[in-house]
């Protein structure tokens, strides 16, 4: 791009009207050098200069001519001409961004107020998240816009960058910087302006966010086991004004992001915001601070991975900032204190570990009642073993249960099944197994298999049943099984056959019973025996304990396995009651 000689003597003239010219040189085709000597007014003259040479086309760039020389040199750029988007691609972005803000915006708020989708619910999605999260991003973006316009450098409308995924929404937002910057002042004005004003924004929203939290509480805590926490920056210490319950208010979330984005914008590498700050700070000194924070976010890495790919990112973009035009004259007091305290946010908005997964602790409770120790086969009152099973969800999320049956083989049972238990939610089931009609006399067992979660070992409950069949040789009083509804028995066992030796049994856990005879009791090992010669009877006295359940006693023949004579006690209104007749 050539320089005209009427542009060179425009140019000529405006550098000399803030400069004192000592030489000038065509260094290449649409660059030229001006050599001069400077004044305590450069920044302001220089400024000016800036500005002069914008119209006409050119940027002026000053700097030493050697290191250890007093002379200056002004190199003059024709500007290139670019076509900036138009204001059709910031008003697309923002309609982008405000939809998928809101569609995040409506899980947070349903979540929160644990209702379903409709309507109502994206509509407060925007106005409890993606309102409030605009408000802080728009206000970030603003505040550098105003500060560029105010310094003189033209700068775009915010660009919103959406995300249509959880858990943000967007990726936040920019604008785009139409000049170079003049100084290293301006520099920290820019890069500080945004963070800043973004930061007190999101102060304002966490305010309303928290005291939302306390008069719209959640209704529901979490409907899930896996859940996401979110880390708290320090300001949240310094500042309890913001501090948010348990569950987060939509509000209160979007306040928390901005502090988040507020921290990332002023990490101090390349040309974030905070780059901005340490380039205008430290000068070409600001590269180390750079290099350390990239080692700082691959150290984070290790505990949140995001850091990581955040670094490598970064590193891709580059790492250095291109200096100002004026990279001479230092900054000002002010400015230094700006730029620190912009830094400074860093160490109380930055979460380390942003979000995290928190699987609660699965403590729902099972168990299975113990039902009965036999099945008498034939007998439509005790031919099957049914017992009840008990699931308590103690949690305060919605549970998956599934309950398995394995029965033995010969064996009728419930079906294996599959329910979903809702928070707190306490249900009982009822688990049967019974005999086919041709099934083995003899001992089975087979387990209830209780699983709450997807990813917890299940509670195997085993059971042991014994299936016998009544002895057409022996009867109380004439009857087997014998049935009554009175807790004290003078009974008459009675043996038509061969001598029987009979082992005492519970039928099920809640027979507790007191029995006597006029024979002798015979104990051998761990068993007690009543021995009934043959073609005999003997009297025994039985007292039932139990008052309210029905109980019984099994009387099993030892020389004729798992054939018994069985006395039952019935309580009156028992289910079992109307069998007795």
């Amino acid at each position: 791009m050539r320089i005209t000689a009427d542009e060179l003597v425009t140019i000529r003239s405006a550098v000399r009207k803030y400069f004192a010219i000592t030489g000038e040189v065509k260094v290449q085709e649409g660059v030229y050098e001006f050599y001069t000597l400077v004044d305590p007014n450069l920044e302001g003259d220089f400024k000016k200069l800036v500005i002069d040479l914008k119209g006409v086309g050119y940027i002026p760039v000053i700097g030493k001519r050697n290191e250890s020389g007093s002379d200056y040199v002004i190199s003059i750029i024709k500007r290139r001409k670019t076509q900036p988007f138009g204001i059709w691609v910031n008003i697309v972005l923002l309609v982008a961004t405000i939809a998928s803000t809101t569609w995040v915006g409506e899980i947070l708020y349903s979540g929160y107020f644990g209702i379903g989708k409709t309507v109502s619910a994206y509509f407060f999605g925007f106005l409890f998240f993606s309102l409030p999260l605009l408000i802080i991003l728009t206000s970030h973006e603003l505040g550098h816009y105003y500060m560029a316009k105010r310094n003189g450098v033209a700068a775009s409308l915010p660009f919103f960058i959406p995300a249509p995924f959880p858990p943000l929404g967007t990726l936040g937002a920019l604008i785009s910087l139409r000049d170079p910057l003049p100084d290293r002042k301006t520099l920290i004005k820019i890069g500080a302006a945004g963070p800043l004003v973004g930061f007190v924004m999101s102060i304002i929203i966490g305010i309303i966010g928290a005291y939302l939290g306390t008069v719209q509480k959640p209704v529901i805590v979490t409907n899930y086991q896996d859940t996401t926490l979110i880390s708290l920056p320090v300001i949240y210490y310094i500042f309890p004004a913001i501090q948010m319950s348990h569950s987060v208010h939509p509000v209160a979330f979007a306040a928390w992001v901005g502090f988040l984005v507020t921290a990332i914008n002023l990490f101090p590498i390349g040309q974030l915001d905070g780059g901005h700050v340490a380039r205008g700070l430290l000068g070409k000194n600001a590269k180390y601070l750079s290099y350390a924070f990239i080692v700082i976010l691959v150290i984070l890495g290790i505990y949140y991975v995001s850091w990581i790919l955040f670094a490598i990112i970064i590193i891709v973009l580059g790492l250095s900032h291109p200096p100002p035009l004026n990279d001479i004259s230092k900054p000002g007091k002010k400015e230094i204190v700006v730029g620190i305290v912009a830094i400074a946010l860093v160490a109380i908005s930055f979460s380390p570990v942003p979000f995290a997964e928190h699987v609660a602790p699965n403590i729902a409770t099972s168990d299975l009642t113990a039902g009965n120790n036999f099945v008498v086969n034939g007998n439509p009152m005790f031919n099957i073993d049914s017992m009840v099973l008990t699931v308590d969800n103690l949690n305060n999320y919605t549970i998956p249960l599934s309950v398995t049956i394995k029965s033995p083989t010969g064996f009728y049972s419930t079906p294996s099944f599959n329910e979903t238990m809702a928070p707190l939610e306490k249900s009982s089931f009822r688990v049967s197994v019974s005999p086919y009609n041709g099934t083995s006399l003899g001992q089975y067992s087979f387990t209830v298999g209780v699983e709450t979660t997807t990813n917890s070992k299940p509670t195997s409950y085993v059971r042991n049943i014994t299936v016998v069949a009544l002895d057409t040789n022996l009867t109380a009083d004439n009857h087997n099984p014998y049935y009554s509804d009175q807790t004290i028995n003078q009974l008459t066992l009675r043996n038509i056959g061969p001598t029987a030796y009979l082992e005492i049994y519970k039928f099920n856990d809640s027979s507790n019973f007191y029995i006597n005879g006029t024979t002798a009791f015979v104990t051998s090992g761990t068993g007690t025996y009543l021995e009934i010669p043959k073609k005999s009877e003997v009297s025994v006295t039985v007292v039932f304990f139990n008052l309210t359940q029905a109980a019984g006693i099994v009387l099993e023949d030892k020389y004729a396995p798992y054939h018994v004579v069985v006395l039952f006690y019935i309580p009156p209104n028992s289910p079992q009651y109307n069998y007795m007749y």
